[in-house]
């Protein structure tokens, strides 16, 4: 199983600053990433597909025309998702559910920290729902 992190894709002037572990509790990580609200769309339509054990979500950054067009067909995917999911957001604002209040709600969402931060308490939360899982 593995565990899907699915982030905005980052400008290329700004690198990477910390980079991530290969596996999380026991599970593969595998990174997507994504620079618009179809490109978001289409990773959680492939993690559909794919069945990871969590999703973590760090959704693009958008204005209300994009979220007005691409809105539905996101909050579609996200109600989609076979799995629970984690949401990474610059703030309450930023949040998926501010903008498309899907059925399928994340288990928790994860905003106020610097990306690196929220990243890896994503990364924590996920592994100790994982380990609980499983116990």
């Amino acid at each position: 199983m593995t565990i899907l992190l699915i982030r905005h894709a980052r400008d290329a002037n700004a690198p990477d600053t910390s980079p991530l572990p290969a596996r999380i509790a026991g599970h593969d990580l595998s990174c997507q990433d994504c620079d618009s609200l179809p490109a978001l769309v289409r990773c959680l339509q492939h993690a559909h597909r794919s069945q990871p054990a969590w999703v973590l979500i760090e959704a693009a950054a958008a204005n209300e025309q994009q979220w007005t067009l691409h809105g539905p067909a996101l909050c579609a995917a996200l109600d989609a998702l076979p799995v629970p999911y984690i949401e990474i957001a610059r703030s309450d604002a930023d949040a998926l559910d501010t903008h498309l209040h899907p059925q399928h709600a994340p288990a928790v969402l994860v905003c106020g920290s610097t990306r690196d931060e929220a990243c890896r308490l994503s990364l924590a939360i996920a592994a100790r729902r994982l380990q609980a899982q499983e116990a």
